[in-house]
């Protein structure tokens, strides 16, 4: 990466100016540099993809920084967390596997939940914001005008606009060595970042994943499936899909206070939510994400996230009063 200021400990002025005069509630963060042949040769920007056989006017593509590139580059990959030791605990539970009867040779395998007493925490999950890179001219002095951005839409209204926007410039700055804000204004792009929900019945499941999958948006049916095959063993009520700036989620929805989803464009964890789910539902994904841990529960798709899935759901459940039987598809034994 080239020798360039990494951070800003607050937003520029010069930022701040720039955006006073954009009228457009929709922001956007892009910048454009020039870089010269010899620049990509010595590889300042293969971190971004960029080299000699990718400098060619018209190319463009998008790329997630690699966590070495810098804390902002790390923290958009893992997301961080910060333990609230000065709020009250509160019950959590954790998942373990055990033996059945001491035996795990002949009685096989359980999954247990275990209450504990824990603090709060401000848990941050990732951004997972992409670096789009655009070569867009070769200048007269033989340069190459290059625009990067990063690949999301900044509300204005938004109550985490300041902080998601600040950590989009920095990690642009980080990565590029420029860093900038415009009106999301690019017809290609998708202006609005907030969240809407439409809901469908349950039922023929073919027809659901027909429902959810219509449009423009591509997305992938095999993962909607599957989802829709893990949701229907515990008996939604409905099942929904959420669109919101470049996002397109999945779920399902058990009770006013118990829904599922999945971000179909990120597609590395899945979001039980708890309370508020009305007045939460309608929040730019940014601002969803990082609720108190106590609202939510985030099962990465690590080994066995399904089966840990089916004890969270059983637990929640039947607090609620309501009683099913797992499907025959989750192979071991719950309680």
């Amino acid at each position: 990466m080239g020798k360039w200021k990494k951070s800003f400990r607050s937003l520029p002025p010069r930022i701040s100016a720039e955006m006073e005069k954009i009228s457009s509630p929709n922001l956007k963060v892009l910048a454009g540099k020039e870089v010269s042949q010899q620049e990509v040769e010595n590889g300042v920007y293969s971190h971004l993809g960029l080299n000699i056989d990718t400098l060619e006017v018209g190319k463009s593509w998008e790329i997630v920084p690699a966590s070495d590139c810098g804390m902002r580059s790390k923290r958009n990959l893992d997301g961080w967390v910060n333990v609230r030791r000065d709020l009250p605990k509160f019950t959590k539970y954790f998942y373990h596997d055990i033996a059945i009867y001491g035996d795990a040779t002949r009685n096989g395998m359980m999954t247990v939940a275990i209450p504990r007493e824990v603090y709060e925490r401000d848990e941050y999950p990732p951004y997972l914001f992409h670096v789009e890179i655009s070569v867009k001219e070769h200048l007269k002095n033989g340069l190459y005008g290059i625009v990067f951005s990063v690949d999301e839409v900044f509300l204005r209204g938004s109550s985490s606009f300041d902080e998601d926007l600040f950590f989009a410039v920095n990690l642009l700055q980080e990565t590029t060595g420029v860093s900038g804000v415009v009106a999301a204004e690019n017809p290609d792009f998708v202006f609005s970042s907030v969240l809407n929900w439409e809901f469908f019945p349950p039922g023929n499941l073919e027809a659901v994943k027909t429902s959810l999958c219509s449009g423009n948006r591509p997305i992938s049916e095999d993962t909607v499936s599957e989802r829709l095959d893990l949701f229907e063993q515990f008996n939604p009520l409905q099942y929904l899909r959420g669109l919101g700036g470049n996002d397109y989620y999945v779920g399902a929805k058990y009770s006013d206070d118990l829904v599922v989803f999945e971000n179909l464009k990120y597609g590395n964890a899945l979001y039980v939510l708890y309370d508020d789910w009305e007045e939460l539902s309608k929040r730019p994904r940014s601002e969803l994400l990082k609720l108190r841990t106590s609202k939510f529960d985030r099962l990465v798709h690590v080994q066995g996230w399904e089966t840990r899935f089916a004890v969270l759901m059983q637990t929640n459940l039947e607090a609620r009063g309501i009683r099913i039987r797992v499907g025959r598809n989750i192979r071991r034994r719950v309680r």
